[in-house]
């Protein structure tokens, strides 16, 4: 009975599958069509249907390279801050108010040099440029 019901929903992953691609086929199709198609009449519904949905995208793909850009600026913000409080002598985490390491008492506050300021990587000390993005890192 297992058997069967394997094929089946192999069956059904398969015809799934072929659907998927066949929209795909009608999609690649309607647009080869598209431009031959939309100054006639009787396309003119779905051609400017198509010129909405085409807008709504790129106004989303805009919205979403924002969102992406504000992320990793709150990503680089917040590594900078951890960064500005790890002590440089023994890598504890300070917190946001300390001006002094809580555990060996190494000033704290600053970024250290080896900080990259485009993407927030740490650096082995004495390098000259970022491991990461290539920036150049402060004298």
């Amino acid at each position: 009975m297992s058997d069967i019901n394997e094929q089946l929903a192999a069956v059904k992953e398969e015809i799934a599958a072929l659907e998927e691609k066949q929209l795909g086929a009608y999609a690649e199709f309607g647009k080869l069509a598209f431009p031959e198609l939309k100054d006639n009449p009787a396309f003119a519904k779905s051609a400017a249907e198509i010129g909405e949905i085409e807008a709504k995208i790129k106004s989303l793909n805009d919205q979403e390279a924002e969102l992406l850009a504000e992320q990793q600026k709150r990503d680089r913000e917040e590594k900078e801050k951890i960064a500005r409080f790890t002590c440089v002598s023994c890598k504890t985490v300070n917190p946001d108010d300390a001006k002094y390491c809580e555990n060996c008492g190494t000033p704290v506050g600053e970024l250290p040099r080896e900080y990259c300021k485009n993407c927030g990587t740490m650096n082995y000390p004495g390098l000259k440029f970022c491991g990461e993005c290539g920036d150049k890192l402060p004298e």
